[in-house]
């Protein structure tokens, strides 16, 4: 488990509690101003990323998300380390399939400076056939 306090001064506890409790407000504090997000296709690497860019478009983007029927908890392992970090989420919506993000953050002066979300569907054994 990572540290709570990373080497870039980030406060990962308080972040992760704003992803799993959705809190817009709270997530756009750990951006820096000009802080840069990226989300992919898992299944088309070379295509189209959606890219932001600012805490403004960035914010917009954070409501959008936050005000979604879905609950996201962060699995696995956090890796960390020389201003990066790298952790899973795991994000179920009450009609739809599941997804998985493998989100890496840059990390200078304790904001985040760039965000690379990689997405995918994703499937989960739940202890019953379908």
């Amino acid at each position: 488990m990572i540290e709570e306090q990373t080497k870039g001064g980030l406060d990962f506890g308080a972040l992760r509690s704003a992803i799993e409790d959705k809190d817009p407000d709270a997530l756009l504090g750990f951006y820096a101003e000009d802080a840069e997000l990226r989300v992919v296709n898992a299944a088309l690497p070379d295509g189209p990323a959606f890219e932001l860019r600012g805490r403004a478009q960035i914010e917009r983007y954070l409501r959008a998300v936050c005000d979604q029927q879905m609950s996201c908890l962060l699995e696995g392992e956090v890796v960390s380390g020389e201003g990066r970090i790298t952790f899973g989420q795991w994000c179920a919506y009450p009609e739809g399939g599941p997804v998985s993000v493998e989100t890496t953050l840059e990390v200078s002066v304790s904001r985040m400076v760039r965000q690379t979300d990689v997405v995918q569907s994703a499937r989960r054994d739940y202890g019953s056939e379908r």
